[in-house]
């Protein structure tokens, strides 16, 4: 009878629970059943985060109502947060008019779903902030519906995984902030789909070990996926939980230590770290700390990275395959501004913001508010860096310089790397740089060509854009390749260059930083490329400096072969108009000119000046499907060093 009584005034309490709005849960809410199992303390507490209830993915529901109050307020120290959560609803209202729903449609080379997972993630995300923040249905309604279409879907394309890992990620958000308004069969349906679409099928994937943006794309949709549905499969969730740290950090460990530069460069920086970013803030939220995944050497120096990676001329320092031709919003940065309380962080995403270029439409910029709710620093005020140089040794040391911080003419730009050719992404280009003087960019480095043209140009020839070989048809594409990198160039006898290639092999081609200069009047960094020449010379050194704040100073210390001389080119890929004279050669450009003139330490070795075609290379067979690079041209000079010399050539290109 007791039992009975006490069954009885269970299911009264339940009912009574059920009725009423409190934690969230409104009237009449059905549940799935729970996973009744017993909680584990590993890694993390999963009893504690499960006690948080939803949302708990990036923000819990007291931190929404946390935001939602600060939205309300008024007064200058919250303007920052209206503006990105305005745009954030205007995105939303901007796709609910477009309806432009997901589907399931490959990309045109027809291995990604990319495109559409990339587009539900935006989408869902958006619509589901909108409602939390504004209590409108018709962002409730719009994001049911695309949780709907892309649920019913066949799989999330396992094939090539990032699909998965963007994918899980929007229904997870989409799941875990809508979690009390949405009907049972779509949470039904979102759970059954995370589980089977992408937590059962990831722990063998080779993202697992892989050191690159896989690594913590693909976690961090895993991740959000086990924390959002936790109670339904525990063993499962917990697994893919404990999983991903040590996967994580040991690609965190490879790509950022010791010093924070990311060997993907800019593009990709923005598209790993932003997911890193998300990752720990949802650990952060839900388990209260990151495992130690934030305090990998180098990590949070990654945030002063890429402030200097941006240039003064609306672009960035393009290396390797993620370079974008102007600047684009950098979400992630808030993360770190708000974790380490430096506000010059933001220099550039509050000029960004202020200039309309964050649109709503980045990939994870619903996370923004969550990461600056409680923000340790004053918005309001835009704070330059307290130095005009940054380096950083690892996998591609770099060093970029950046003199006034004013974004004009007056501002001068270095960035300058070493290289590692088989790395990520990576390309052919030890020892190139780019240079921005009077509001122009004399040397440049081309934005890598789009992957499913060149992926379907490569395949029907016979090769792959993938393959990172030393004969793989990638690097015939001359913008990959150091024929059309400012860099140096060894010929053959016969004057070609074809065959002239770095070399792939990572652990052969691994260039170092060996020097920093970190003086006013001298701001640089010097590197020896002799891996990615060592069948050419016997060693190459290069210097890279601005001197006194204007003039850039290249350095080269070129030592050939005891019984083969070096018929050296050097090179500088530049858009400018090339004139080229006995003494030097002038570039112009939008009205400017920059004057490139070169010593040699031998007076029997003299730099002969000369310029070269961007689109036919001497000695090389132009690839039908190669992008035209007709708009530039290389400037430069030639020199022939004797066997066994050492000649060391200072070039200097100043404002004329």
């Amino acid at each position: 009878m007791k039992n009975r009584l006490l069954a009885i005034l269970s299911v009264v309490a339940a009912a009574l629970l059920l009725s009423s709005c409190g934690n969230g849960v409104p009237k009449g809410f059905q549940e799935e059943a729970d996973d009744t199992s017993a909680d584990v303390v590993a890694t993390f507490d999963y009893g504690a985060m499960a006690a948080l209830g939803h949302p708990r993915v990036m923000i819990t529901a007291d931190g929404f109502k946390d935001l939602s109050r600060k939205l309300k307020k008024g007064g200058p120290e919250y303007s920052t947060l209206r503006k990105i959560s305005d745009i954030l609803i205007n995105f939303a209202d901007a796709r609910i008019e477009k309806n432009d729903v997901p589907e399931y449609k490959l990309d045109d080379s027809n291995t990604r779903l990319l495109g559409q997972s990339r587009k539900t993630l935006e989408r869902v995300t958006s619509f589901a902030y909108a409602y939390r923040i504004t209590k409108d249905p018709k962002y409730l309604e719009a994001a049911k519906k695309d949780m709907s279409i892309v649920c019913a879907f066949k799989d999330w394309h396992p094939s090539h995984f990032l699909d998965v890992g963007e994918m899980a990620l929007a229904v997870a958000i989409g799941y875990d902030w809508l979690y009390y308004d949405l009907p049972l069969d779509l949470r039904t349906a979102a759970h059954r789909c995370m589980a089977d679409y992408a937590l059962k099928i990831c722990s063998d994937h080779w993202y697992v070990p892989a050191v690159n943006n896989w690594n913590q794309v693909c976690n961090a949709g895993m991740v959000a996926s086990a924390i959002a549905i936790y109670e339904k499969d525990k063993a499962l969730s917990t697994r893919i939980i404990e999983e991903a740290i040590p996967s994580n950090k040991h690609a965190q460990e490879g790509m950022y230590s010791p010093d924070g530069n990311y060997p993907e460069g800019y593009g990709y920086w923005n598209y790993g770290t932003g997911f890193e970013t998300l990752l720990l803030q949802m650990l952060d939220t839900a388990f209260g700390n990151d495992a130690g995944l934030s305090a990998v050497p180098g990590f949070m120096d990654t945030g002063k990275y890429m402030l200097y990676m941006a240039s003064p001329n609306d672009g960035c320092f393009s290396y390797a395959d993620g370079a974008s031709e102007t600047e684009s919003p950098r979400s992630g940065m808030f993360w770190f501004a708000a974790k380490t309380g430096d506000q010059s962080l933001l220099m550039n995403e509050l000029r960004l913001l202020d200039e309309g270029r964050y649109t709503g439409g980045d990939i994870v910029a619903a996370s923004v508010p969550c990461f600056i709710k409680d923000f340790p620093i004053d918005l309001t005020k835009t704070v330059k860096p307290e130095k005009d140089i940054w380096y950083g040794k690892g996998l591609i040391p770099v060093v970029m310089v950046h003199t006034g911080w004013n974004f004009d003419e007056g501002d001068v730009y270095l960035g300058a790397m070493a290289s590692g050719a088989g790395h990520s992404h990576g390309h052919l280009d030890a020892g190139a740089f780019v240079f921005e003087s009077q509001g122009v960019r004399w040397s440049e480095d081309l934005k890598c060509p789009a992957y499913a043209t060149m992926e379907n140009a490569l395949s029907a020839a016979g090769g792959g854009f993938w393959d990172m070989s030393q004969n793989s048809l990638r690097w015939d594409i001359l913008r990959l390749n150091n024929v059309n990198h400012s860099t140096l160039l060894f010929e053959n006898t016969d004057g070609s260059v074809k065959d002239r290639l770095h070399p792939t092999d990572q652990l052969v081609a691994l260039t170092s930083m060996e020097e920093v200069y970190d003086k006013p009047e001298c701001m640089g960094a010097k590197f020896d490329l002799t891996p990615a020449y060592a069948d050419q010379v016997a060693s190459v050194h290069r210097t890279a400096q601005v001197i006194d704040g204007k003039t850039l100073r290249i350095t080269d210390e070129v030592t050939a072969k005891p019984r083969m001389a070096a018929r050296m080119q050097w090179r500088m890929m530049t858009a400018a108009k090339v004139e080229v004279a006995a003494d030097g050669e002038t570039l112009t450009r939008n009205g400017k000119s920059l004057l490139l003139t070169a010593e040699s330490s031998d007076a029997a070795v003299k730099p002969v000046y000369a310029s070269w075609s961007a689109d036919r290379p001497a000695g090389w067979t132009p690839r039908t499907w190669d992008p035209s690079n007709a708009d530039y041209t290389i400037a430069g000079y030639f020199a022939v060093i004797p066997a066994g010399k050492t000649v060391k050539f200072v070039t200097t290109l100043s404002a004329k």
